[in-house]
């Protein structure tokens, strides 16, 4: 579990960063297209993914068709930490047409073509996420790493049910492999999220 410390560090980590993108008329969700005059939909932004070859650790920010999105949402962050050629998917983040975070997923292999690993050894990757990039992503890349640690808790409940909604999808369909790759269940676990009650929690009044 985090110490108290580092939640409330990381709560205001969110704040000032919304706060200054909000004082130049952005959201979240725009600042994260990197500058792109539209947001077309399966395009990774930035185009490559923001990647930190120091750490490994890299997200992309993206939506689906209409159809495929939820009521409200804007689009959402995947993240995930790269080792050599492989690399694991940790949590997915929508945020909301205001920018705000309101959801937390995991996805099957199928999604994004990883290698998928334990809930314990994605845990270990998740908890040290720390994304330290320049330029104009750079308070974006701060703000996911700092979402990690505030919602550490909810993404470690939602990571561990993905593993049981595995066993349970083998069972049922017959084996790994199609479960691992089940168009139908591309989204194993999601509970939604209030960044706003969080920050509260976390956030020292003004004097």
């Amino acid at each position: 579990m985090l110490i108290q410390s580092t939640l409330c560090l990381a709560a205001q980590e969110i704040a000032s960063i919304q706060t200054r993108y909000a004082k130049k008329g952005l959201t979240l969700s725009q600042a994260a297209l990197c500058g792109a005059r539209e947001f077309i939909e399966w395009n990774h932004y930035p185009k490559n993914d923001l990647s930190d070859p120091d750490s490994g650790y890299e997200f992309y920010y993206h939506a689906h068709t209409a159809d495929e999105m939820q009521d409200g949402e804007h689009g959402h962050f995947h993240l995930f930490k790269r080792n050599g050629v492989e690399f694991h998917h940790l949590i997915g983040i929508a945020l909301n047409q205001q920018g705000l975070p309101v959801r937390l997923f995991t996805t099957n292999q199928w999604v994004t073509g990883e290698k998928l690993i334990s809930a314990d050894l994605v845990l270990d990757e998740l908890r040290n996420f720390d994304m330290a990039t320049k330029g104009r992503l750079g308070p974006v890349s701060r703000w996911v790493s700092a979402l990690t640690k505030l919602f550490f808790t909810d993404m470690k409940v939602l990571i561990v049910e993905r593993d049981h909604k595995i066993t349970q999808l083998e069972i049922d369909r017959g084996d790994l492999k199609s479960a691992l790759n089940s168009r139908e269940h591309h989204v194993l676990t999601e509970s939604k999220i209030d960044l706003l009650d969080r920050l509260s929690q976390y956030l020292l009044p003004a004097n």
